[in-house]
């Protein structure tokens, strides 16, 4: 998979990518620049926190009757709705033909922890939560890249179709580079996604508290420019540096009630 910082905009530790022929603009960083004190200390400010959410259903489920079937639902929207009065963004995709550990994934976005916890603590009381679980929940701190003059941050706006999601750890030989050899290393994969400005990055930082370095999003209504992208980051200088970036997840967003309606 592909670095997080090297793609297109917003938070974390990916700094905008030029169009495909489109030279250097302003504001990106310049090869061996490192950030000046002020902007290292502006990018150490939380801007949010985020969450992925990882559902699997057990089959047993579906063979309870509709009746029934349809009250769980009915609660387990509530529940999210409920619990959603206190994010900034939420979402949902569903992974169906696309993630076999996987059923759903819900995307939610919060000024803090505690309401992202607000939100697992109203599903948790849902009854649908007896007949399911979390494979997977990645959790991240959003906040501005090293690695860009100007201070991005997720600002999740448009409608894309395709989610791309995947947790990503870099090795320990990366952060001992001075930041002038790293962000020399940058510009490289950033210019190598140049070429595909219909993909959106949204990355964002889990150091001490989750398993991974960042959490890597990509957002896109065309998946065959994503393949694309990701083979040729591939053989970029920073992927020499990249210790871990699977398990990888492909949803399609639509609304809760639609994708609960599927089982």
């Amino acid at each position: 998979m592909p670095e997080p910082e090297a793609a297109r905009p917003h938070a974390g530790e990916a700094p905008p990518a030029p169009s495909a022929g489109e030279g250097a603009r302003p504001g990106a960083p310049q090869e061996g620049a490192a950030p000046d004190p002020a902007k290292r200390s502006r990018i150490q400010v939380a801007q949010g926190f985020i969450a992925f959410q990882c559902w699997k259903l057990d089959p047993a489920w579906r063979r309870l009757d509709a009746e029934t079937r349809a009250a769980h639902v009915a609660g387990f929207l509530a529940a999210c709705d409920e619990g959603a009065r206190g994010l900034k963004h939420f979402a949902a995709f569903s992974t169906a033909g696309l993630k076999a550990d996987v059923d759903f994934i819900l995307w939610a976005k919060a000024s803090s922890l505690d309401a992202i916890h607000e939100l697992a603590l109203a599903q948790r009381s849902a009854e649908l939560s007896r007949w399911m679980g979390l494979s997977h929940n990645y959790l991240a701190m959003l906040k501005g890249s090293p690695y860009d003059q100007e201070d991005k941050i997720f600002k999740p706006a448009d409608h894309y179709k395709y989610l791309f999601l995947y947790p990503f750890v870099k090795t320990r030989q990366w952060y001992l580079l001075p930041i002038g050899e790293r962000m020399r290393i940058m510009r490289g994969h950033i210019d190598g996604a140049g070429a595909y400005p219909m993909v959106k990055i949204n990355t964002s930082y889990s150091f001490g508290i989750d398993d991974q370095d960042f959490i890597v999003a990509f957002e896109s209504n065309e998946a065959d420019k994503f393949v694309n992208l990701v083979q040729e980051l591939r053989e970029t200088e920073s992927s020499l540096f990249t210790q871990r970036d699977t398990p990888m997840y492909v949803g399609v967003q639509m609304p809760l009630s639609r994708i609960l309606a599927t089982f």
